[in-house]
C-alpha cells in the first residue's frame, strides 16, 4: 500500500520521555500512524545545578536513539524528523549535547525552541478539533506552553521554563505535598502568568491540554465515573472536576496515588505537580473548561513538515474523512458522495428541525464512514463499522457525535426494535434516540438505492403530502439488482419517519 505514501519517523526528545512515532502520509497531508515506541529517561532530573547536562548523563540516551534509527530503518522510513524540548533547550550547554547526541546517534537533531514548541502543539490541536478561538496548554517535563488563538489562527504564545518533573523536584518531598507547598508553586507560576497581558483576553474560552498531566487527568475522571466511551481525545474536563482534582489528589500520599484505577506508577509522583500548574492557568485566564488533545507536537511537527506554507485545515473534520477515506476505505469517493446527495434530497422533504445542520453532518459523517466494517468481514461489516467508528480516529467531532455517527452508520433493519442510545446513556441526549432511528433509516435507505455501486438511480425527487413521502427515482431503465434492499430498507424507514412512502421507479 506504500504507492505514493511518504512514510516519516518523528522523534520527541522531551524532558520526560523520549518518543518515535512513524507515520504513513499521503499527498494531501493525511496520516495515519503505524508504531509508536516510548523510553521514559527524565533528562530534566538530570540536569545539574550549573544547568548542564553531562555526557555521562547523555550515555544512556544515545543506545535509545540509536534503536529508534534501527526500527526507522526496518520500518523502512524515508524521513526522519528529531526535536529536542525544554530539558536540552534550556541546559547551559545545550549546543554541545545536541551535536554529541546526533553524532553519537546518527540521527540529525534540531533543537525545538520555546515559540515553535507552543506552534507545533497549536498545530496538533487546532487541526484535531473544529473550533474557531481557544488556548492551548502543553504542560511538559520541563516546561509549560501556552498558546491563545483566534479564527483557527495563532494569535499568542509563551514558553515557562516549569514543568511536571522539574517543579515537583522544586516544591514537592518526594511526590508528597502539603497545603504551604502547594501555594508556594501555585504562586511560582501566577507570578510568571502576570507578565503577559493577552493571558487575559480570552476569559470564556476553552483550554485544551496536550501532555502525560491531562491525559492521565481524563484517565482518573473516566474511570470514577464509569464513563461509556473511554477515549481521552475531546474528552472535557469541567471546572467542576478540575477543583475536585485539586482538592483530593495534593492531599493523597504518593504510596496511595501509585494504587489510582487509572494512572500508570511512573506518573503518580510528578501528576500534582502537574495538576498544580494547570489548575493555575485555567483560574488565571478564566477558562470555560478543559478539553483532552491526543494531537499535539509530533503531529505538529509533522503538519510543519508535510505542509509549512499551510498547515492549518479549514475544517478538522474533512481533513480528518478524507485521511480515513485514502486510508481505510474500500469504495470510491464519487460513489460515498451519490449516496450522500440522494440522503440530501430525501431529508430535505422534511421540516427543518433546530438541531439540522448537526444532523446533516452525522448524515454526511455516516455516509463517508459506513463502509469501514467490510475491511473486516463483509458480511458482518455493520457490526465492525460501530466498533471501528467508536475507536475511530475522528477529528472535529465530539464524543456525543462519535457515539451518534457509529450507531447511524452501523443501523441495520434488525436496530429498529432496540433501544440503541441506552448503552451510552452517559453521553448522548434522551432526544438522541428518536433521530438514531430516523438517520439510520435514512441513510441505509440511500445506501440501498445504490446498491450497486455504480450509480443506476442518477437521482430522486422527494416531496412530502401530508403523511406521504413520494420518492421518484431518476435513472436509465428499470432497476433490478437491489431491489429486495430497497424494500427493506423503506419498511424500517416507514416506521422511525411516521410516513406512507409512494416509490415510483425509473421507466423502462
Amino acid at each position: 500500500m506504500r504507492d505514493d505514501l511518504c512514510r516519516i519517523g518523528i522523534i520527541d526528545i522531551g524532558s520526560n520521555s523520549i518518543r518515535l512515532v512513524i507515520y504513513d502520509t499521503t499527498p494531501e497531508g493525511g496520516y495515519k500512524i503505524i508504531k509508536e515506541c516510548k523510553y521514559s529517561a527524565r533528562l530534566s532530573e538530570k540536569i545539574t545545578k550549573e544547568g548542564r547536562l553531562e555526557h555521562k548523563d547523555m550515555d544512556t540516551v544515545i543506545p535509545v536513539l540509536r534503536q529508534f534509527k534501527e526500527i526507522c530503518e526496518g520500518f523502512e522510513v524515508d524521513n526522519i524528523r528529531a526535536g529536542a524540548t525544554a530539558a536540552i533547550r534550556n541546559a547551559a550547554n545545550s549546543v554541545e549535547i545536541i551535536t554529541y547526541l546526533s553524532e553519537s546517534s546518527g540521527i540529525r537533531i534540531e533543537i525545538i525552541s520555546g515559540y515553535q514548541e507552543a506552534y507545533f502543539g497549536f498545530l496538533g490541536v487546532i487541526n484535531a478539533f473544529d473550533v474557531q478561538d481557544g488556548f492551548v496548554i502543553d504542560i511538559g517535563g520541563g516546561s509549560t506552553e501556552i498558546t491563545l488563538f483566534r479564527g483557527r489562527r495563532y494569535q499568542n504564545s509563551i514558553s515557562f521554563p516549569f514543568g511536571a518533573v522539574n517543579t515537583n523536584l522544586m516544591f514537592s518531598h518526594n511526590g508528597n505535598w502539603n497545603a504551604e507547598q502547594v501555594k508556594k508553586l501555585q504562586a511560582y507560576v501566577t507570578g510568571r502568568l502576570v507578565e503577559h497581558d493577552w493571558l487575559n483576553t480570552g476569559a470564556g474560552l476553552p483550554l485544551y491540554g496536550l501532555g502525560g498531566t491531562l491525559r492521565s487527568l481524563g484517565k482518573l475522571d473516566q474511570k470514577s465515573r464509569d464513563y461509556s466511551l473511554p477515549n481521552s481525545h475531546g474528552y472535557r474536563l469541567s471546572s467542576e472536576t478540575i477543583d475536585r482534582f485539586m482538592e483530593v489528589l495534593p492531599a493523597m500520599p504518593y504510596e496511595k496515588r501509585k494504587d489510582l484505577d487509572g494512572l500508570s506508577k511512573s506518573r503518580a509522583d510528578i501528576i500534582v505537580s502537574g495538576l498544580i500548574i494547570f489548575h493555575t492557568v485555567f483560574k488565571y485566564i478564566g477558562a470555560s473548561q478543559g478539553l483532552i488533545s491526543g494531537e499535539g507536537l509530533r503531529e505538529g511537527m509533522l503538519h510543519d513538515l508535510l505542509n509549512p506554507e499551510q498547515p492549518v485545515r479549514d475544517s478538522a473534520l474533512e481533513y480528518s474523512l478524507n485521511t480515513i477515506i485514502r486510508f481505510d476505505i474500500r469504495t470510491s469517493k464519487q460513489h460515498l458522495d451519490h449516496i450522500y446527495k440522494l440522503a440530501g434530497s430525501i431529508f430535505d422533504a422534511f421540516e427543518a428541525a433546530d438541531n439540522r445542520a448537526e444532523q446533516e453532518m452525522l448524515i454526511y459523517v455516516s455516509v463517508m464512514l459506513h463502509r469501514t466494517g467490510s475491511n473486516i468481514n463483509y458480511y458482518q461489516s455493520k457490526r465492525h463499522t460501530r466498533y471501528w467508528l467508536m475507536n475511530s480516529p475522528i477529528r472535529g467531532l465530539t464524543h456525543r457525535q462519535l457515539i451518534l455517527s457509529a450507531l447511524i452508520a452501523s443501523y441495520s433493519t434488525k436496530s429498529r426494535k432496540q433501544k440503541l442510545s441506552q448503552v451510552h446513556k452517559d453521553i448522548l441526549l434522551a432526544s438522541d434516540e428518536e433521530w438514531i432511528h430516523k438517520l439510520g433509516t435514512l441513510v441505509q435507505l440511500s445506501i440501498a438505492l445504490d446498491s450497486t455501486e455504480i450509480g443506476f438511480v442518477r437521482g430522486v425527487n422527494a416531496h412530502l403530502h401530508g403523511h406521504t413521502l413520494h420518492l421518484e427515482l431518476q435513472g436509465e431503465g428499470k432497476v433490478l439488482i437491489g431491489q429486495e434492499d430497497i424494500e427493506n430498507a423503506l419498511k424500517a424507514f416507514k416506521n422511525a419517519w411516521a410516513v406512507k412512502v409512494k416509490l415510483d421507479y425509473p421507466s423502462t
